[in-house]
């Protein structure tokens, strides 16, 4: 299961925190909410740093979210090494 959670939102910016697994199953979610804040213009910061587990398409999602301008904060090693790397969980 994945929980997000908005923390802080102003006019320019919004702040999301994750918890749990990033898998298939809640991938489109993660992708469909950060891609809404996109479209009004804001800029969106993703804190994983409670993320412990990611499979191949929370991978895939969170290298497009990145390559869409949404910074990914305090993210764990394993979830790093796994952008990086082109690995599987």
């Amino acid at each position: 299961m994945l929980k997000i959670t908005k923390v802080h939102e102003s006019d320019g910016d919004v702040l999301i925190k994750l918890e749990g697994k990033i898998t298939e199953q809640w991938a489109a979610l993660l992708d469909g909410e950060c891609r809404a804040y996109l479209r009004c213009k804001k800029a969106v910061y993703v804190d994983c740093a409670n993320v412990n587990y990611i499979d191949e398409a929370g991978i895939e999602v969170l290298r497009s979210l990145s390559d869409s301008h949404v910074s990914l904060m305090s993210a764990p090693g394993f979830i790093t090494a796994l952008l990086q790397g082109g690995g599987r969980s």
